[in-house]
Order: C-alpha cells, then sequence, then structure tokens
C-alpha cells in the first residue's frame, strides 16, 4: 500500500494540473475578428435593408480602422449602388475582379450591374465566370439565367435556371424566372405548371399572360388575361394587362405616308 500512495498522488496531481491548465478559446463572435465579421454583416444587412447611408457610414469606419476584406469591398459596392452611385459601385467591383479574380460574388455583382445599365454581353461574360466559380450557388445561376433570358437565349435560360431551381426548390423568383424563360422559349403548358407551383391559379395565368406580353404575342397575352377575368372577374393585375393592351392594340399604325414616319 505504501509503494502504492506515491504513484495515486502523482495521478490526483496530474489531473488536478491538467484541469487547471485546460485554456478554451472565447467563443468567435467575442474575438476581434468575430466582432468585424459582425460589423461587416450589418452593413451588409442596412444595405440590403435600404439604409445605404448608414452603410456606408459603418464601411467607412471600417476603412479607417484598417479593414480592407474582399468581403467588406461587396457589401460596399452594393451600398453604393442601392444608393445610385452606380459609377463608383462599378469602380469597387472592377478593382476587386482585379485583385481578387476567384471572387464569385464580385463577377456577379458586377454581371448584375451590367446587366441594369443594358451592357447585356458584358453582363453575361461576368456572370458566366462567377457560375464557373461558384456553381452551386442558386442566386448566380439565377441571375446567369435571367441575363441569358435578357439577350434571347432562351433555350440556355431554361436550363441555367433549371439548375438553380434544383439547388434552392423554395426560391419564388427563380422559380418565376424559369416560367417566364419557358413561355420565351414557346413552352407555354409547361411555364404554367411551373407558375402553379408556387401561385394561386389566376395569379398562374396572370403570369403566362404577362411573360406572352414581354415576348410580344400581344393579342396571345390579350386572350389570357381575358381568360383569366372570365373566372376571376376581380384579379386587378388582369384588369390592368387588359386596359394596357387595349391601349397598345386600339393604337393604329402609322401608314408609310404618314409624315412622322418620313425621313427628316
Amino acid at each position: 500500500m505504501i509503494a502504492l500512495l506515491p504513484l495515486v498522488l502523482a495521478l490526483l496531481l496530474g489531473c488536478g494540473a491538467s484541469r487547471r491548465g485546460v485554456v478554451h478559446d472565447p467563443p468567435r463572435w467575442q474575438s476581434e475578428e468575430g466582432k468585424t465579421d459582425s460589423r461587416i454583416a450589418l452593413a451588409d444587412a442596412l444595405a440590403r435593408g435600404g439604409s445605404a447611408d448608414q452603410s456606408l457610414t459603418l464601411i467607412a469606419q471600417l476603412r479607417t480602422e484598417g479593414i480592407h476584406s474582399p468581403e467588406l469591398g461587396l457589401v460596399q459596392a452594393r451600398a453604393l449602388r442601392q444608393a445610385g452611385l452606380v459609377d463608383d459601385a462599378e469602380s469597387v467591383l472592377r478593382e476587386l475582379v482585379r485583385k481578387h479574380p476567384r471572387l464569385a460574388g464580385a463577377h456577379d455583382q458586377l454581371g448584375v450591374l451590367l446587366l441594369d445599365t443594358r451592357q447585356v454581353e458584358a453582363a453575361l461574360a461576368s456572370l458566366q465566370r462567377a457560375a464557373q466559380l461558384d456553381p452551386d450557388d442558386a442566386q448566380i445561376l439565377n441571375n446567369l439565367g435571367f441575363a441569358q433570358l435578357t439577350a434571347g437565349q432562351h433555350a440556355e435560360a431554361v436550363g441555367t435556371l433549371r439548375q438553380a431551381l434544383q439547388l434552392d426548390g423554395a426560391d419564388r423568383q427563380i422559380r418565376n424566372n424559369l416560367g417566364f424563360a419557358l413561355v420565351a422559349d414557346n413552352r407555354a403548358d409547361e411555364a404554367l405548371r411551373v407558375f402553379r407551383a408556387g401561385m394561386p391559379e389566376p395569379d398562374a395565368r396572370y403570369n403566362l399572360a404577362l411573360g406572352l406580353e414581354m415576348g410580344g404575342k400581344s393579342k396571345a397575352a390579350f386572350e389570357e388575361y381575358a381568360a383569366v377575368l372570365s373566372t376571376w372577374p376581380g384579379h386587378q393585375p388582369s384588369i390592368e394587362g387588359i386596359r394596357r393592351l387595349d391601349d397598345h392594340l386600339s393604337t393604329p399604325e402609322p401608314s408609310p405616308t404618314d409624315p412622322a414616319t418620313e425621313a427628316p
């Protein structure tokens, strides 16, 4: 027994020392890095929520503290765009793309901005690069699909938006964009099934009519709006669609001898 006593004491002392020596790292949100990430996330939430000026103020504070991360650049570009400073947002994004060519978010935001400013070919190139870098991001694919639809690449848009919907089947915007792409690709029946999956029947039929109208098929769109109103006479969006197309269809085409069509 006496011989075993030192061994027992050593084990007990060792366990105690081990317990006293354990140092746990603080939670990430308590670390300086975590606090910075939280402030960047707040700036992003402010930009997305319509408080661009507050977001830009917080971003300026972070910049003065020496924070120059790519994530902060993405938030800054979004806030500048929300504030209407489109040229400044584009400059920030182009600098991000130059310094971080594999940053999918920068290519994505730049593509959306270029699409908004009617630079469709450049937007497509930027969004395709974003999708190559991050093929599992549903929103990037949604943006690319919308750009393809805008460019008249209807079949390609359908394929891209199907991929996006497979990644995020609950996203209503993706589903609607897929429906409009199917209408543009002359697949109205399939488009109606897609619309029906996420909204009431009159709204689904209205979306079909709207897709036809956007594609320049005014007569077919008018008939669809009228079909909705025959069953749901109080459906206000369809009433507005009828009025809009009624004005368009009742406006006569200018004749070849109309002075408005003559060369100056």
